[in-house]
């Protein structure tokens, strides 16, 4: 030790005994590493504004990353899927009368409730295939003449009684029975039904028939439900609308009105099906007069859907709750002459005219807002035969004048006037005559007679006469060329005839368009062939055999033959392409036969309109494009569904 410095006034320096003494000195105060959270609440202190907002952000993006894995990584390991339940509620037009797939034919109603309630040996998948259905396994003989079927086993109607062989037995007797009356008897008219075994039976044909297993998807009637019922009572039971079917939907219940007008029938799911059973609970179908009220229902959601949107009314739903599908059907709306009714239309030249005075795309246009295809033929694209290289008569106004002129000259508007007057006073004439020869009438009595029955007769030709035809024709002994139309009075095929009507007018034809009721047209015009020109729709199923509609032997009622056509050579190419198994076979006898109807014009072929379904976008998992008929919409209802669950995977 130095002693000056012992007696230094200046502090000594030590040097400290441990090296970071501060820090261990904190260390033992708070052995933690990490700060609590008395302390985390002063950190702010230590940090710039800068510093802060990059923190933030920092935070920010590293939180919505762990929520978006998050979530990311929840969906990736859980499904939605269907649940059990819910109701489906639909709009239709008309009125159910025979919910029975031996008489459902002629009522789409009909048709559609037939196809949820029952099933036949085979069926149509949604792709449009051929498949068993009631049936396991079949097998044709070598002759192509002879078809034995095998039943799937298991299967019980919807009331618990088991399916036999015994109810097709039944079931084919009643459609062969003419006492019976169903609109299948000329399908089925010579086929011999058999069972060979329990679980197996046989239909024997008279002549080969290729599509002959198209025909077996009609649904198969309970035996047991039926039997003491008399064929010629089967369309008066009341089974007829509280079917016993083996499909995927049973009857539940039904609700009239004081008038016993149908309001609404509901059916629930079969629990007994052998397929795939619905998710769905119960089908309501809600019953309409008019499309405008079933679209009213649709919009204010008393229904979820509606079979058939009109396409005038789409505007009139709510669009944003609506998935709306335009299915192709394979349907074709056409004039067919009844040359029977009219003996103006047995004249080739006018049949011409008649088609060259049409315009097809605009009558397409107007009537269905361009929603379909115009057709020169009965066989559309994509079908057996489909003859786009067909001699098409396209519209020439000036054409359909030339040969009109041939036979009937054109006639002013003020001379048609006239004729019609005078036709019309010749028949009141006996009237006049009446009040004139009376003694007991006084001058002024007869004057006042003549006076009010010519007035009357001036206004009703007045009223006949449309201002926006520019001439009219008559024949050498004066008669007035005058065409009836008549239809359905469904909006599409109203505003068709209107079109149609508008554009015989230009070229002289007086033209009416007589108005159907849709539930009264089969029995009212169809069944009588009571028409002159018949504005109609056919549907032509998944084979496109012309012979129903156009085979001389299906002109009278139930037979399809509409236009009464009856042609030997086009009757042998139909017969021929019957018996062929291939469909390349038929093509060349397919289009010999349009030829035939180019020639002959027994009808005039407007368009194939495509199928407009709506329904509520609650209404999940309907999967369907093109279809057969509009029944088949529901082909897939089985999975459909509204009610959901999650389901980790």
């Amino acid at each position: 030790m130095k002693w000056n410095n012992f007696f230094s006034s200046k502090p000594i320096a030590h040097k400290p005994l441990v090296r970071n003494f501060d820090r261990k000195l904190i260390q033992n105060v708070n052995r933690s590493i990490l700060p609590s959270f008395r302390q985390l609440k002063y950190i702010g202190r230590f940090f710039g504004k800068n510093e802060k907002r990059t923190i933030g952000i920092s935070s920010a993006i590293i939180a919505i990353t762990l929520v978006g894995w998050g979530v990311f990584f929840v969906v990736s390991h859980v499904s939605s899927l269907p649940k059990d339940g819910g109701e489906y509620s639909e709009a239709m037009i008309g009125q159910p009368q025979f919910i029975n797939p031996i008489f459902s034919s002629t009522n789409d109603v009909d048709s559609d409730l037939v196809s949820l309630s029952f099933t036949g040996l085979f069926r149509y998948d949604k792709e449009q295939k051929l498949v068993p259905d009631l049936a396991s396994e079949y097998m044709i003989s070598d002759d192509k003449k002879i078809y034995t079927v095998t039943l799937r086993p298991n299967i019980f109607w919807s009331d618990g009684e088991p399916f036999s062989a015994s109810d097709i037995l039944y079931t084919f007797e009643n459609i062969q029975n003419p006492e019976v009356g169903s609109p299948l008897y000329p399908t089925f008219q010579g086929v011999v039904v058999e069972q060979i075994e329990e679980n197996q039976v046989r239909f024997v044909l008279k002549e080969p028939f290729a599509p002959f297993l198209h025909s077996l998807t009609v649904g198969i009637l309970p035996e047991h439900v039926w039997t003491n019922i008399p064929p010629s009572g089967m369309r008066l039971a009341k089974n007829n609308l509280r079917p016993v079917g083996t499909g995927p939907w049973k009857f539940e219940k039904m609700v009239k009105d004081d008038s016993g007008t149908v309001q609404s029938y509901t059916l629930s799911r079969n629990e007994k099906y052998y397929g795939k059973i619905p998710y769905l609970k119960t089908a309501v179908f809600r019953f309409y007069t008019d499309y405008q009220g079933a679209a009213e229902a649709l919009r204010t959601g008393n229904v979820s859907a509606i079979s058939f949107l009109p396409r005038e009314l789409k505007n009139k739903v709510s669009k944003r709750d609506l998935n709306i599908y335009s299915l192709e059907l394979p349907q074709y709306s056409a004039l067919f002459f009844n040359q029977a009714q009219n003996s103006v239309l047995k004249d080739s030249d006018m049949r011409m005219a008649l088609a060259k005075a049409l315009d097809k795309r605009s009558i397409l246009d107007e009537a269905l807002n361009g929603e379909g295809i115009v057709i020169e033929s009965p066989v559309l694209s994509g079908q057996v035969g489909y003859y786009p290289e067909i001699q098409k008569i396209g519209y020439d106004s000036d054409d359909a004048n030339i040969l009109l002129d041939k036979k009937w000259g054109r006639v002013s508007p003020e001379d048609y006037f006239k004729l019609k007057y005078d036709e019309l006073i010749k028949i009141r004439q006996a009237e006049i005559d009446e009040v004139s020869e009376n003694p007991s009438s006084t001058p002024e009595m007869v004057s006042s007679t003549i006076e009010k029955i010519e007035s009357e007769t001036t206004n009703n030709v007045r009223q006949g006469m449309n201002s926006d035809q520019l001439y009219y024709r008559k024949d050498k002994s004066g008669k007035i060329l005058a065409l009836i139309i008549t239809t359905a009075d469904t909006p599409e095929y109203i505003k068709a005839a209107e079109v149609i009507s508008k554009m015989w007018r230009d070229v002289g034809i007086v033209t009416e368009v007589r108005s159907v009721p849709s539930r009264q047209f089969s029995r009212e015009a169809l069944k009588p062939r009571q028409y002159e020109i018949l504005l109609y729709g056919e549907i032509l199923g998944s084979d496109p055999d012309p012979f129903p509609f156009w085979h001389s032997s299906q002109t009278e009622f139930p037979g399809l033959n509409l236009a009464l056509f009856a042609n030997r050579n086009a009757d042998k190419l139909l017969e021929d392409a019957r018996v062929k198994e291939k469909d390349e076979d038929r093509v060349e006898l397919y289009q010999k036969f349009q030829d035939i109807l180019v020639k002959e014009l027994p009808a005039i072929f407007l368009y194939s309109p495509s199928y407009t379904f709506a329904a509520n976008k609650q209404i999940k998992g309907v999967d369907v494009n093109k279809i057969l008929n509009p029944a088949e919409r529901f082909n897939s209802m089985g999975y459909w569904y509204i009610k959901t669950k999650w389901e980790w995977n």
